[in-house]
């Protein structure tokens, strides 16, 4: 029987990200959008009312300075009076609060254990959707039933040495990736052993809802190769790390070959150290611009000494020698530390890429971002190029408005028939957990959207959360 995939998500906890980033994303992204609004309706107002003024009393200018400063005196009173009206106070108080509350949850989940969070992803998905065996996708009377679902949890190499945005006397300088990876790992092995110990009665002796294969988390800059390996004794050369993890999957000339050795794989053997990890732990690697991965760093010059842009051509080399899938933010937002981070995270810097190497399985994620129809255009003209088959696009944390599907289905649509096909076949569905919590209550209620909406017919949902993803991920 079928999966259900999520190619997108994460699971860390607070010592793993730059927390400085974290703010500065959540400011970005959640607070400053809402104040700019305020500020804009209030300026346009006020603008309006004083040419109001103007045009219709016959004043000059001087006289309708002086009103509008009596005007503003007005509004400032009429705001305080407001503010202690208790129907509206409640109201604002009301908003405030369920943006804080997502915080909130957003860091509450990011305080809990990761095999502990797994587990209540499960029993809030079993709950919500009734699931004992598997999961189903039910739609206007019709379903489709799934055995699992995939979580392929993307690790981000925070590594970063130095902040690029950051004033404070005491910067991020270095956030070792290996014990993010460790973490993980001792999460996915006691969701896998001890979850029969915590579930909900009901589906205690049911088989677990998910499979899980990680992607590994790689900036090439916090790697050097061999050749220059005594510039970097923190961590070992890239060719050293990609062999290790991934060299095995030279031999898999199939997609059930790969998903056979992944499912063969028995996490109860991880004790805890980044030692005790063997090929088919990771099933892809995750690249992540805006912390200063640099996907085609040609300005940077042939005789860079770290040789960044060898160490990415060697890196995408091998992943088409290995079929190893790469997922890439492309968005203009994120955990914004590169100060470069959008000429980094922009699709047309992935062209240059995919010219050298038209064969890299690439997804490019968040669709371009959904405020930025330039970078969703440009996707998907090079996804309709036809040069490039293994070019995919995933929606994850679009959905957490509802109307996304509506918004993303006009997208779509406005393109010919033919074209649209192309298109639909190379998108594939994604969450941003537990990034996503910021805009979305749970797992479970970001998964409902996708359900539940109309935009796109069952085979649809299926090509997104099935087909096209295990196309991308070489398991089908």
């Amino acid at each position: 029987m079928a999966c259900f995939y999520d190619a997108h998500c994460h699971m860390m906890n607070l010592s793993h990200p730059n927390l400085s980033a974290i703010i500065r994303r959540i400011y970005f992204e959640v607070l400053r959008p809402q104040l700019l609004v305020i500020l804009l309706w209030g300026v346009f107002i006020l603008t309006g009312l004083w040419l109001g003024i103007v045009v219709l009393a016959g004043q000059t200018f001087i006289e309708a300075f002086a009103t509008l400063a009596l005007w503003i005196a007005m509004v400032l009173v009429v705001v305080f009076v407001v503010f202690l009206l208790p129907g509206v106070r409640k109201k604002m108080v009301s908003v405030l609060q369920n943006k804080l509350g997502n915080v909130m949850n957003l860091l509450a989940i990011m305080e809990t254990d990761i095999g502990d969070c797994l587990i209540q992803m499960e029993e809030e998905l079993r709950n919500r959707f009734s699931l004992h065996d598997g999961c189903t996708v039910v739609m206007n009377g019709r379903k489709v039933e799934y055995e699992r679902m995939v979580l392929t949890p993307l690790i981000m190499d925070f590594g970063l040495k130095g902040d690029g945005l950051s004033s404070s006397v005491y910067k991020v300088r270095w956030k070792p990736v290996v014990a993010q990876v460790e973490d993980l790992f001792l999460g996915i092995r006691d969701y896998y052993c001890h979850r029969e110990k915590w579930i909900a009665s009901a589906y205690a002796h049911t088989s677990p809802l998910f499979r899980i294969y990680p992607f590994m988390g790689i900036n090439t800059r916090n790697y050097s190769m061999r050749m220059h390996s005594g510039r970097n004794p923190r961590s070992m050369p890239l060719e050293d790390l990609l062999e290790k993890n991934f060299a095995a999957f030279h031999q898999d000339t199939t997609p059930q070959m790969r998903r056979a050795r992944l499912e063969a794989v028995d996490w109860s053997d991880f004790d805890g150290s980044i030692a005790s990890i063997t090929p088919y732990h990771f099933m892809g690697i995750k690249v992540y611009p805006p912390l200063g991965f640099n996907p085609w760093p040609v300005e940077e010059g042939a005789g860079n000494p770290e040789g960044e842009m060898e160490k990415v051509r060697y890196l995408y080399e091998f992943c088409i020698a290995h079929t190893i899938p790469i997922t890439a933010h492309c968005s203009p937002g994120g955990f914004l530390v590169d100060s470069r981070y959008s000429a980094f995270s922009d699709p047309s810097r992935w062209e240059l890429v995919l010219r050298e190497y038209p064969g890299l399985r690439l997804n490019l994620a968040h669709f371009g971002g959904a405020d930025s129809k330039a970078w969703q255009r440009k996707i998907v003209e090079l996804i309709l190029s036809g040069k490039y088959p293994n070019l995919y696009t995933d929606i994850s944390y679009q959905g957490v408005d509802r109307k996304f599907y509506e918004k993303l289905k006009v997208f779509i649509d406005s393109y010919g028939e033919q074209e649209r096909r192309v298109i639909m076949e190379h998108v594939i569905y994604g969450t941003d957990f537990m990034i996503n919590l910021q805009d979305v209550k749970s797992y479970g209620a970001y998964m409902g959207h996708f359900f539940e909406t109309e935009a796109f017919s069952l085979e649809e949902k299926d090509m997104l959360a099935h087909t096209n993803t295990e196309r991308f991920l070489y398991l089908g």
